[in-house]
């Protein structure tokens, strides 16, 4: 019982350090952050850190593993209880997923997906596969998208620079699709992607009105660009 009562004692610790660490980068950056900056939030001394994380780099590291895996958590539930008729339409609704997990967690999508942090190297052992996470459910569905014929084009027209890398992807890291469903997936978050990063800094809606209805209308417009018309 001891042990127990320990170890949710260690747990808490560790959360409330996680939650110190992203007050400091909503306060002051990525950059921003440092081992003193969240003992000094926390109200305890520098070296009591050290007991939970190794340095600051380890801490880094748990915390974009930490969002990954919550954005991958948050896509794969998303897709499971999609009720649309079709596997694009699954698509849609899990990309709208992937635009509100960064509204509802913009210090870790800042984090993974913004500004390096200056002297910090992630490691690829840890992070690439929680990155790869990520892509697993909507490089999934595109497959199943393609497969069940929801796509009236018959060549995606595929760059042979992004072929080759592609293929590399898929067989480094094992995703089980076709590389028309990995060209699709990676076409359309690179574009996504940059409407989210425009929303989150402010620059978006004051360009085009209703973001909400105007990311929407793109990712729409972006699947029927690769022939999936029918999106129920």
């Amino acid at each position: 019982m001891a042990r127990t009562r320990n170890q949710a004692l260690n747990d808490e610790t560790i959360i409330q350090i996680k939650q110190a660490a992203r007050q400091l980068m909503a306060q002051h950056g990525t950059a921003g952050l440092s081992i003193r900056g969240i003992a000094k939030v926390l109200s305890v001394s520098p070296p009591a850190l050290y007991h939970y994380f190794a340095n600051l780099e380890d801490l880094i590291t748990t915390l974009i593993a930490d969002s990954f895996n919550s954005l991958a958590d948050t896509l794969d539930a998303v897709g499971l209880k999609s009720r649309t008729k079709t596997k694009a339409g699954r698509l849609l609704t899990v990309f709208e997923a992937y635009r509100q997990w960064a509204f509802d967690h913009p210090i870790d999508f800042q984090l993974i997906y913004g500004n390096p942090i200056p002297g910090y190297n992630a490691p690829r052992e840890i992070t690439v596969p929680a990155v790869v996470r990520t892509f697993i459910t909507p490089v999934r569905l595109a497959d199943l998208a393609i497969k069940a014929g929801e796509s009236s084009l018959n060549d995606f027209r595929i760059p042979a620079f992004c072929a080759e890398h592609m293929n590399g992807m898929i067989a480094e890291h094992g995703y089980p699709v076709s590389l028309e469903s990995m060209y699709l997936i990676m076409t359309l978050w690179t574009q996504i992607h940059g409407l989210i990063m425009l929303e989150l800094y402010g620059h978006l809606s004051s360009n085009v009105g209703n973001a909400d209805a105007f990311y929407r209308h793109r990712v729409i417009e972006m699947l029927h660009t690769f022939g999936f018309d029918d999106l129920t």
